[in-house]
């Protein structure tokens, strides 16, 4: 009987402290970095915005390719907007969209992209400014809102 107990409370304290807990989606999500930006190809003056949001860090790099400019600056957005972004990627499904969407930048009609970066792996999309990406609009529509909100460097 002894030994019987002494097996139970050996199981017990073996799987016990075995258990995997499973992640929190913050967790999964915490290598995550967005990229996203707007470029015109018949334009003069900073024409290629890009920004890349770490978290709460964003990096704004404005490129005026005819004069070889280059402005790059940082701001933060609130814990609020990057958990509304992070909550509006599903990397998984974001890989599986082509590459490329219409026709970019076509008769100067202008581009815009989404990169989504997690961990080693990434997947961008560039489809034509002010469409959007299907099942994708959310997410579409509030990096525009991060870009609106910080157009320029100050």
């Amino acid at each position: 009987m002894n030994l019987r107990l002494v097996n139970i409370v050996f199981l017990l304290l073996f799987f016990g402290c075995s258990s995997v807990s499973p992640q929190s989606d913050s967790k999964v999500n915490d290598g995550l970095i967005v990229r996203t930006g707007t470029s015109f190809g018949m334009c003069v003056g900073y024409c290629r915005n890009d920004y890349e949001i770490k978290q709460t860090a964003v990096t704004l790099t404005r490129n005026d390719i005819r004069k070889s400019l280059t402005q790059t600056c940082q701001t933060t957005i609130s814990e609020t907007d990057w958990a509304a972004i992070k909550a509006a990627t599903n990397f998984s499904e974001f890989s599986k969209q082509p590459e490329r969407l219409g026709c970019p930048d076509c008769a100067d009609g202008g581009a815009e992209y989404i990169e989504l970066q997690l961990n080693d792996q990434s997947h961008r999309v560039t489809f034509e400014y002010n469409a959007t990406i299907p099942g994708f609009e959310s997410l579409v529509d509030l990096l525009r809102k991060q870009r609106n909100a910080y157009k320029e460097c100050k």
